[in-house]
């Protein structure tokens, strides 16, 4: 987790029409920043109108001239303001404000309430803006005609009310000028172009650097451990040591399961594949590397977690050589830190880069990695709470095939048996895990 002054609040406040991507970016910054250990909370106005105005609102309800459903969607943002002044100013650390806040009246009500009601808050408004038509139909395709508002519609009656929906708020969008004299930033055509303007500290300054790593583009993320090492085999932690001959036999097939996924050396040579620095894991990657024909990123920032004066022991070693760090380990595994070593959360702070570059890629991305390392990324893409890091189960020779969309992970894992070379599919068949709208909340649908 990274270090900040408690008494520091941030207010992120999202700007910019419908379908132009506000909630993935709220969703995605959500996601890191609880990641790396923050208290945030995003409060969605829409969810607010849904709760309080019902879902059978057509787009007349967002006419600017309907005064009667104007003060309605006005009194639910100020209902969610309200919350979200009150988390900031209990334990929370950073809210998002969802929503389209596209008049300079509603941005300058947010902005006046904040500096008023909050101590010590830093505000940053997030301007998502899109031009091109065709992601945005993409937008209203994928996400838009699935949530509550359109669930009793037809696609074709729900895109066109939603169409009409967008054009009475284009009636009175107002983008970000330097008159209201507010901090922010401008994504423009999914990072096209990017526009930053009184942008200070070092939290900031991170959520800058993560939102011009976004984009949407579908791509698959696989994730998997090295082969079986002789280390273990021995059950012992740390070292750099080779593969057993089983993990050699491993990396053979994931090669050929690899090149089932990517029938084309065209197809292949789009993989970014990234490994460590240690012995089993570059083996792993020299063995399918080169059965793919392709290369390899070395990086020492993927080294499996630093196990300190414990590096080489068995567990019953450690056990007995030191019982203290032993049984202090049990008690809590994310924040133990091995003597001369890390902990789980200075591990999620250390390859926090690795998050940067697997975001901006948008072509496949093959990890080869560690058991730690792949719990700590597995955790950021699937929204798991950093307690329940440590507690991850990334089982050896299998791969894990993650697709991340706009509002949920799509996961395969498939065990291969690194003699035979089978594979079968972990947890009965197929599984997808979605994360719901609104209540946040993971659900799984067994296909």
């Amino acid at each position: 987790m990274q270090d900040c002054h408690k008494s520091q609040k941030i207010a992120l406040c999202m700007v910019g029409l419908p379908a132009r991507g506000k909630t993935y970016i709220s969703r995605k910054l959500h996601r890191y920043l609880n990641w790396l250990g923050y208290n945030c909370k995003v409060f969605n106005i829409g969810n607010y109108r849904r709760e309080i105005c019902g879902t059978e609102c057509d787009k007349s309800f967002f006419d600017s001239k309907n005064e009667q459903a104007t003060k309605a969607r006005n009194e639910c943002a100020q209902m969610a303001l309200n919350d979200l002044i009150n988390y900031l100013n209990s334990d929370g650390e950073i809210a998002i404000f969802d929503g389209t806040n596209t008049t300079k009246e509603r941005r300058n009500m947010v902005q006046c309430s904040l500096l008023q009601q909050c101590q010590n808050v830093q505000t940053l408004w997030i301007e998502s803006i899109c031009d091109d038509a065709d992601v945005i139909q993409n937008n209203i395709r994928l996400t838009k005609l699935n949530n509550p508002d359109y669930v009793s519609m037809n696609p074709e009656d729900a895109t066109k009310d939603f169409l009409g929906r967008i054009k009475m708020y284009e009636e009175v969008y107002q983008k970000i000028d330097l008159d209201e004299n507010l901090s922010f930033i401008k994504l423009i055509n999914i990072g096209e172009d990017i526009q930053i303007h009184k942008v200070k500290g070092y939290l900031l300054s991170k959520i800058i650097s993560y939102l011009m790593n976004l984009h949407i583009y579908p791509r698959p993320i696989y994730l998997t451990r090295h082969g079986g090492s002789t280390f273990n085999q021995e059950n012992r932690v740390g070292g750099d040591c080779d593969l057993s001959q089983q993990g050699i036999q491993y990396s053979e097939q994931l090669g050929k399961f690899l090149l089932d996924e990517f029938p084309t050396q065209e197809q292949r040579n789009q993989i970014h594949c990234l490994t460590s620095t240690m012995k089993r894991a570059t083996h792993t990657a020299d063995i399918v590397c080169n059965i793919l024909k392709i290369n390899y990123l070395q990086l020492k920032t993927l080294d499996e977690i630093n196990v300190g004066i414990c590096d080489g022991l068995t567990y019953t070693q450690i056990a007995i050589q030191f019982p203290e760090d032993f049984a202090e380990r049990k008690v809590n595994k994310l924040t133990y830190r091995y003597p001369r070593g890390e902990s789980y959360l200075d591990l999620i702070s250390r390859i926090e880069p690795i998050i940067y570059e697997i975001e901006r890629s948008r072509e496949p991305v093959l990890v080869i990695g560690h058991q730690a390392i792949l719990r700590c990324l597995y955790a950021y893409f699937h929204r798991n709470e950093i307690s329940e890091v440590p507690q991850l189960e990334i089982p050896i020779h299998a791969i894990i095939k993650l697709t991340p969309a706009a509002y949920y992970c799509e996961e395969i894992r498939i065990k291969i048996d690194p003699e035979t070379g089978e594979r079968k599919q972990i947890e009965e068949d197929l599984q997808i895990t979605r994360i719901n709208m609104l209540t946040k909340k993971k659900s799984y649908i067994l296909l």
